[in-house]
C-alpha cells in the first residue's frame, strides 16, 4: 500500500468515527434541549394554574389541561414528566406527547393535574436537525478526504520525483542526480543525505574499478614472466622426470591463474558496462564461427553434432556476443562424453543446446556460481557460466539449465520471461 494511501486511510477512519461520535453527541444535545424547553413550559403552566387556584381560586383556562383527578388519601406524592403515546383518530396513528404531572390543593382537597404537550413537531425538528447535521458533516469529510489528497501530493510531489530518479540512477553512466527542492525541512535534509550516499558510492566504485583494473593489468606481466621461465626450464636438459611434471604444474596453473584474471576483470567490465559497441549481429554466422573453432575438439571426442539454425538478427557488442556463445558450446564440448551428442536449434525467440554428460548429482542453481567447477572436470575454472548470466541480465536474456538421465539442456530465451 502507497503511503498517501495509507495515511488518507487512516485520516479517514478517524474522521469518519469522529463525525459518527459528533452526529450522536449533538442529536442527544438537541433532544435534551427540546424536551427541557417543553419541561419549562409545562412546569411554569403548572406554576400559573397553581397561582389561579391560590389567588382566584378558580382554574384558569390552558391549553395544556387534559385530566384534573381528585385525590382522597393523604399520600405524598411526586410531580413527574412522563412520555406517552396517544391514538389520534384525524392522524390514525400514535402521536408522541409529553405529560407532567403535578399535585395541588384546592380548598381542603387535592387534585392531581396532568399537562400535556405534543411531540410531533419537536421530534421533527430534532429529525430534521440530525439529518442536516449528517449532511454536514458527510460534506466535510467528503470535503477533507479530498482536500486531505490534494494536499498530501503536492506536499509529497518532489519526494516522488527524487524516488522516480532514483530508480533510474545508473552508476555506470555517470548521470548526476538533480533533487527537487522542497521547503520541507525533512526533504530537504533527506536529499542532502542522499546526494552525500550517491557522491561516497561513486567514489568508491570509481576506485574499486580502477582497483580492478589495475590488479588485473599488473598480475599478467609477471604472470607472464613466469610462464617464460617455466617454458624455459622445460627446454632445459638438466630436469629429471620429477622436475619436469612439478615445472608442468606450476606452468598449468600459472596459465589458469592468468586466465581467472582476465575473466574477472571481463566481469567487472559486464557490470561496469563497459561493453557498448552493440551492433546488428546475425546470431547464426556467430554460432558457425564458434563451432568451426571447435571442431577438432568435437572431432577428437567423437561427438555427433547437429544443428538447426535460422537467420536471427539481435543487437549485441561482437565481444560479448563470441564469449556468450563460445562458453555455452566449450561447456556442451568440454562435459560431454565420447561419442556423445551435441544438438544446437536457433530460432526467432531462443538459442538451445543440449549434449549428453553425466549425471548432475548437485543443484543446478550452483553451475551459475563464480567459481563452482564441475567435480568431473578439474581444468574448468569455474566462471564460464557466471559470465554468460552477467551478458545475460546486462541484454535482458533469459538463461535457464535443465537436465535429466545425463541429458544437459541450455535454453538461451532472447527476452525474459
Amino acid at each position: 500500500m502507497k503511503l498517501l494511501e495509507k495515511t488518507s486511510k487512516y485520516y479517514f477512519i478517524f474522521l469518519s468515527l469522529f463525525s459518527l461520535l459528533t452526529i450522536i453527541i449533538f442529536y442527544y444535545s438537541i433532544q435534551f434541549m427540546v424536551y427541557d424547553d417543553i419541561d419549562e413550559k409545562l412546569k411554569h403552566e403548572s406554576e400559573r394554574i397553581n397561582y389561579s387556584f391560590q389567588e382566584q381560586g378558580k382554574l384558569p383556562s390552558s391549553n395544556y389541561i387534559v385530566d384534573i383527578i381528585s385525590i382522597k388519601d393523604n399520600l405524598p406524592y411526586t410531580n413527574v414528566f412522563k412520555d406517552t403515546l396517544i391514538y389520534e383518530m384525524y392522524e390514525k396513528d400514535l402521536i408522541p406527547y409529553r405529560n407532567y404531572e403535578f399535585h395541588t390543593p384546592i380548598g381542603k382537597e387535592r387534585y392531581k393535574i396532568t399537562l400535556r404537550n405534543i411531540l410531533l413537531d419537536s421530534d421533527d425538528l430534532i429529525r430534521g436537525l440530525f439529518v442536516t447535521t449528517a449532511l454536514i458533516l458527510l460534506l466535510m469529510l467528503t470535503g477533507l478526504f479530498f482536500l486531505n489528497q490534494k494536499i498530501s501530493k503536492h506536499l509529497w510531489n518532489p519526494f516522488f520525483k527524487n524516488l522516480t530518479k532514483l530508480r533510474s540512477y545508473d552508476i555506470t553512466k555517470k548521470n548526476k542526480v538533480c533533487f527537487e527542492t522542497s521547503d520541507v525541512n525533512e526533504f530537504k535534509e533527506l536529499n542532502n543525505v542522499v546526494s552525500s550516499l550517491i557522491t561516497q558510492i561513486e567514489l568508491d566504485f570509481q576506485n574499486l574499478k580502477e582497483f580492478n583494473e589495475n590488479v588485473s593489468h599488473e598480475m599478467q606481466t609477471p604472470l607472464a614472466v613466469m610462464r617464460n621461465k617455466m617454458e624455459l626450464l622445460l627446454e632445459s636438459k638438466n630436469l629429471d622426470e620429477r622436475e619436469i611434471e612439478m615445472v608442468q604444474a606450476t606452468y598449468r596453473e600459472t596459465t589458469k591463474l592468468s586466465k581467472i584474471g582476465r575473466s574477472l576483470a571481463l566481469i567487472s567490465k559486464i557490470e561496469n558496462q563497459e561493453f557498448n559497441q552493440n551492433q546488428n549481429l546475425n546470431i547464426k554466422e556467430i554460432v558457425e564461427d564458434v563451432l568451426n573453432n571447435f571442431e577438432e575438439m568435437i572431432a577428437f571426442k567423437k561427438n555427433d553434432l547437429k544443428t538447426t539454425l535460422i537467420d536471427k538478427i539481435l543487437i549485441l557488442d561482437p565481444i560479448l556476443a563470441n564469449i556468450l556463445f563460445t562458453n555455452l558450446i566449450k561447456n556442451a564440448i568440454q562435459h560431454n562424453k565420447e561419442e556423445g551428442f551435441i544438438f544446437l536449434c536457433l530460432d526467432n525467440e531462443k538459442f538451445v543446446i543440449e549434449n549428453s554428460g553425466d549425471v548432475l548429482s548437485e543443484e543446478p542453481e550452483k553451475l551459475f556460481k563464480r567459481f563452482h567447477k564441475n567435480k568431473y572436470s578439474s581444468e574448468s575454472m569455474g566462471l564460464g557460466l557466471a559470465i554468460n548470466r552477467k551478458i545475460c541480465e546486462l541484454y535482458g536474456f533469459t538463461l535457464e539449465y535443465k537436465h535429466h538421465e545425463g541429458i544437459h539442456r541450455f535454453v538461451l530465451f532472447f527476452s525474459e520471461l
